[in-house]
């Protein structure tokens, strides 16, 4: 194919060259002459069935497509640790110093004006007497924790002592562990159901009965008394 466009070429640029009818030829410049050249030779490539039009044909090249890029993963950002915060222990234990509730005495607790309730040792018993006309049995396996109490008046002028319409809840916790809430009974001298009246100066001995086994009762470390009266709860320290 190149050697038949460089004939093609040559025969054109020989015919220009010869022709002039005898006339002396006209000298060219080398760009008359380029142009020349060039002109034959895209004359000749048209009437070539077998090239594509012009001097050389150039197929495009098919661009290979570049592999898209990943895009990079984007890294995890790292959880923020959430701490939680543990409450505060409360001292003493675990138990709130609010809960605990502050101890007070027999004579406080019960607010009676001019009397005064003072502690006065616990005895231990199967059965209450008092005298020949009442008589209490604890039921089986158990005894009578029995607290007694002193009321004096401590006044010039006698004094009424009025528990029964107040209706008082006595309990009495032994070693810490044990309660038991006191039993009523109509005894005169029952604390719990105490009415009469006291004259100045004057003491009366009183009882709170408290019905615990007999284990509990016959091996006892510490007592606590608690009183429930009006709406209001007290802890009484024993002395």
């Amino acid at each position: 194919m190149k050697g038949f466009i460089r004939r093609g070429i040559a025969l054109a640029l020989a015919a220009v060259l010869l022709a002039g009818c005898g006339e002396e030829m006209l000298p060219l410049t080398e760009d008359e002459q380029a142009v020349i050249v060039n002109y034959s030779a895209g004359t000749l490539s048209k009437h070539n069935k077998r090239q594509q039009e012009g001097l050389t044909a150039v197929y495009p090249q098919e661009e290979e497509e570049e592999p898209e890029e990943e895009a990079p993963e984007e890294e995890a950002e790292p959880e923020e640790e959430t701490s939680e915060e543990t409450p505060e222990k409360e001292p003493d234990g675990g138990q709130s110093q609010e809960a605990a509730a502050e101890e007070t005495t027999l004579t406080k607790a019960i607010g009676i004006s001019g009397m005064e309730f003072s502690y006065n040792g616990y005895s231990v018993s199967n059965n209450y007497r008092e005298g020949d006309y009442f008589s209490m049995d604890a039921s089986a396996g158990n005894t009578y924790v029995i607290l007694n109490v002193n009321v004096t008046n401590t006044g010039d002028k006698a004094a009424e002592c009025d528990l029964m319409s107040q209706q008082p809840v006595f309990t009495l916790e032994a070693n810490g562990n044990v309660s038991a809430d006191n039993q009523v009974t109509m005894l005169e001298n029952d604390l719990s159901t105490y009415a009469g009246t006291v004259e100045p100066g004057q003491t009366v001995a009183a009882v709170l009965l408290f019905e615990m086994s007999e284990e509990t009762a016959g091996d006892i470390s510490t007592l606590r008394l608690k009183l429930q009266m009006g709406g209001e709860t007290s802890e009484i320290a024993l002395e």
